[in-house]
């Protein structure tokens, strides 16, 4: 198991490190520090095949640091995108009650996070889209801005069927 791998299996922690840093960087003028996921070959020619748009919910693209194809930023705050994510962890095994699908795609929120967190499931990549709460009124999903990802993501080849 890789180190990415392994720090990813603390969930709610490393989802509330990586807010954190995109809150203090994302404040900020300069290139938006993101995390990079550590994805395996499969995962990386996958993740590396995606065209992120150059606006979302109207936020120009950023730079981010490191530079990676592997993760995209908009706006300040930044919302960020992370390709090649571990699983989500299930403490609960409420998995499936928890998913919610947004123009076809599914999406498991992390639990209490503010900054929201959401990873793209049922796809043979994880993709972690954080979107700080600037841009979601409080306590509403940002479904609809989770929308202006799935061309993007749409095209990712699907799991079978109940496999998330």
């Amino acid at each position: 198991m890789s180190p990415a791998r392994s720090a990813a299996s603390h969930g709610p922690l490393l989802a509330a490190a990586v807010a954190l840093g995109l809150l203090v960087s994302g404040c900020s003028g300069g290139p938006v520090q993101v995390p990079v996921p550590s994805p395996d070959a499969a995962e990386a020619a996958l993740c590396e095949t995606l065209s992120y748009p150059e606006k979302v919910n109207g936020l120009e693209r950023r730079e981010t640091d490191p530079s990676s194809p592997y993760v995209a930023a908009w706006g300040s705050p930044a919302i960020a995108v992370r390709c090649g994510v571990a699983r989500p962890t299930d403490p609960d095994s409420g998995l499936i009650e928890r998913i919610v699908t947004v123009d076809g795609l599914d999406w498991l929120p992390a639990a209490g996070d503010r900054p929201s967190t959401w990873t793209l499931v049922a796809r043979n990549v994880y993709v972690e889209v954080t979107i700080p709460q600037e841009y979601t009124p409080a306590g509403s999903p940002p479904g609809e801005l989770l929308t202006e990802f799935t061309s993007t993501l749409d095209a990712l080849p699907k799991k079978p069927e109940d496999q998330y």
